[in-house]
């Protein structure tokens, strides 16, 4: 081996230290760095010289340097920092939800029910004051603002974390193009299966490590290559890379799909959705399936994502929260309004339940029901199929059913006149007529001494062609249907009374009405049927043997405009009222409501008391003095009564109760929270630290490896000097 082999091999000693140095450097600059994956140099020997006595060695090189990174720690790493994100995202939103009920003596909604009910008392106290009366409002409105204004706070906060769900997208669809870009940038520099690509699988673990924080993306990577680097297994730089959300390719190597979130079509509320379009160019949806670990999937579950037939979210945790205020609403206000209905009036009104379809004469007369002409102003289409009515005579005793085929290929008055022929041939003595627009009404026929039932009512059982249902009349519905659709507020099954008053406030009459949605028989289970037993004649209310005194011969029940009215049959003033509603059926369909509105959005103090509040009534008997309305409301804060929520169980508390129940759910559930994030924060840090224990600087060990490389540097720079000395007293023997 010859001097100048000798020099080469001192050389390469300084090349490695060098190299060595700036690879220790490099990881010295970046330890503030987080994203940084600390590196080493690969040193090993060049090759040998084989000789006679032996290999010789040429001194060492550079391999290659590697990223000291163990893939299994850095996906628990990634999981856990996902984990914390999703938590604390909830734990942001939720801490404001908490802060729109404060739970203080004299502060909120709690002091304003409480208010609400001193302000009915007062008022049970002292029945003609009219102050009285202005003080009830007053609190009545304060109350009702209150729900309404936490309410608008939430359905506010909802709007914000949906802006922030399509406000991510821009970014995660910069993520997946940066990714796919460096994906393709790494495997250029790694072509030749030496180099790496250490910087680009930094920036990449960046980015991946955010997306899935953003996402909850599964990222899959094959092809992963073991390495022992000093007392470190270095598991890293995969061949196949791919990233995966909902079940859908988002990466795919060097390609990807950006994602698109926009309104949903489904939404009455603007809400965003996300969607992944397949190869063929339809979308997906895939809102469903992001993971809930994670930011999005985190401000998903805040949101919610599933939609009722009216386009509304129904469940998340504000649609949770909702849903409880509504339900607390609702029942707060079918309660008051089926108590307050117990107040006399000469006629009584209700809330408008439907709006009926109004047909012009050529769509009555001139067009099938199928056809588009008329399709398009009914509630739903006609389709081929029976319709059966029932018979009843004057005592409300069944008598038969009717079964009438309806076609809709043929016009509503050919089909009306279908079931008038029908009812003739059964010797029904009812017709059925379109007035004001097609609205379907059935009538007596004039007498012309023809042998009939006379049939105190005529009910639809079955409406199997949905004739009646296309007409959007839904007193001829199932009360169970039009409770699910129609009704704003549900009629309950029970009963309740219809009670008629003198001038003086004595009981005239007093009708027991039953509602059963279970039942077969449309006189219990229709609305159309409950205002039959009301109109029901040869019923003796008062057991006094005469039969013109009675409910039926004071007051008429009729739906009008879509609206339940009660209409006095004579010129005598007499007043009408509820009482004993089991049913609520006063609070559904707004007789002489105190309250307007139906849920927490909505809730107000009827019009007419906001513009006077001396025509608040404290009596059940139109009399002087008579405060039993009023003292009926006193004892209701303290009934227990069912409040049913969307998704939930029905709960049986009183109102304040309820209340309690609402904000005990709402400080149980930022509790969880909050000790969630404190546990992924112990988590997370005890993650990172083994991590970081491994992929990150250790300046402790880089000082070390500093003076190391310094004096393998120095050693080496000995060599060659050694050696030129050596060279120089050779030549100068030859010389």
């Amino acid at each position: 081996m010859s001097l100048f082999s000798s020099l080469n091999t001192g050389y390469s000693g300084l090349n490695v230290n060098q190299s060595a140095l700036a690879v220790t450097s490099n990881n010295v600059s970046n330890a503030s760095n987080p994203d940084y994956t600390r590196e080493r140099a690969q040193i090993v020997s060049a090759s040998s010289i084989h000789t006679a006595s032996g290999d010789i060695g040429m001194g060492a090189k550079i391999q290659t340097v590697v990223r000291i990174k163990n893939d299994f720690l850095f996906n628990r790493y990634e999981a856990s920092n996902k984990d914390l994100s999703y938590f604390k995202t909830l734990q942001q939103n939720m801490d404001e939800i908490v802060s729109y009920f404060p739970d203080v003596k004299d502060v909120g909604l709690n002091k304003d029910i409480q208010n609400y009910f001193d302000s009915w008392n007062h008022f049970a106290n002292n029945p003609n004051d009219d102050s009285a009366k202005v003080d009830l409002a007053s609190k009545t409105q304060t109350l009702a603002n209150t729900i309404k204004e936490t309410r608008e706070k939430i359905d506010n906060l909802k709007i914000s974390v949906n802006k922030k769900v399509n406000s991510f997208s821009e970014e995660v669809n910069g993520l997946l193009k940066n990714i796919a870009g460096l994906t393709k940038e790494i495997k250029k520099v790694e072509a030749n299966d030496i180099n790496h690509a250490n910087s680009l699988r930094d920036e990449r673990d960046k980015a991946e490590k955010r997306l899935v924080e953003l996402t909850g993306a599964r990222v899959q990577k094959n092809g992963l290559t073991s390495s022992n680097v000093g007392q470190n297994t270095s598991v890293d730089y995969d061949k196949d890379y791919t990233i995966s959300l909902g079940g859908y390719p988002i990466v795919d190597n060097s390609t990807y799909h950006p994602i698109e979130v926009k309104e949903n079509p489904k939404s009455s509320e603007n809400m965003y959705s996300i969607y992944f379009q397949k190869q063929d160019y339809t979308e997906v949806d895939i809102t469903k399936d992001i993971p809930n670990r994670s930011i999005i999937g985190g401000l998903l579950e805040f949101r919610g994502t599933t939609y009722d037939e009216k386009g509304k979210i129904t469940d998340g945790i504000t649609g949770k929260y909702i849903n409880e205020l509504d339900s607390f609403s609702a029942t707060l206000i079918q309660h008051t309004n089926s108590i307050y209905s117990y107040s006399a009036e000469e006629k009584a009104t209700g809330d408008t339940l439907f709006k009926p379809v109004s047909l012009t004469s050529d769509q009555i007369t001139k067009y099938p029901l199928n056809s588009k002409m008329v399709e398009d102003s009914l509630h739903n289409p006609v389709r081929k199929g029976d319709l059966t009515l029932s018979a009843y005579d004057n005592n409300g005793k069944f008598q038969k059913d009717i079964k009438i085929s309806i076609d809709p290929t043929k016009t509503l008055q050919k089909n009306l006149k279908n079931i008038n022929d029908e009812l003739s041939n059964n010797n029904v003595d009812y017709e059925v007529v379109a007035q004001n627009g097609g609205n379907i009404v059935f009538q007596k026929k004039d007498n012309d001494g023809n042998e009939s039932l006379d049939n105190g009512a005529l009910l639809v059982k079955d409406d199997g062609a949905l004739l009646f249902d296309a007409m959007n009349y839904v007193q001829f519905q199932p009360i169970k249907k039009a409770n699910d659709v129609d009704f704003p507020l549900p009629v309950k099954d029970g009963s309740f009374d219809v009670v008629a008053y003198n001038d003086d406030g004595d009981e005239l009459a007093r009708r027991t009405i039953i509602v059963n949605s279970k039942s077969n028989d449309p006189m219990y289970s229709t609305l159309q049927g409950v205002l039959s037993q009301i109109n029901m004649p040869n019923i003796d209310d008062n057991n006094d043997n005469d039969s013109s005194n009675d409910i039926d011969d004071l007051y008429k029940a009729y739906i009008a405009d879509g609206k339940v009215v009660f209409n006095k049959k004579s010129d005598d003033t007499t007043y009408v009222g509820l009482d004993n509603d089991s049913a609520n059926f006063g609070g559904a369909v707004g007789i002489n409501k105190f309250f307007s509105g139906y849920d927490s959005k909505t809730i107000s103090l009827d019009d007419r008391f906001i513009k006077d509040a001396s025509l608040i009534n404290a009596y059940k008997a139109p009399s002087n003095g008579n405060n039993d309305v009023a003292n009926e409301m006193v004892q209701f804060q303290y009934n227990d009564i069912e409040f049913n929520s969307k998704n939930e169980d029905s709960v049986k508390t009183t109102i304040a109760g309820y209340y309690r129940y609402m904000t005990s759910n709402i400080a149980n559930d930022s509790e969880k929270i909050n000790t969630s994030v404190d546990t992924h924060t112990a988590i997370f840090n005890s993650v990172e630290k083994e991590y970081q224990s491994e992929s990150g600087v250790n300046m402790d060990e880089e000082m070390t490896n500093l003076m190391k490389f310094q004096s393998g540097y120095q050693a080496s720079a000995k060599v060659i000097t050694t050696i030129s000395t050596m060279l120089d007293t050779l030549m100068g023997i030859k010389t």
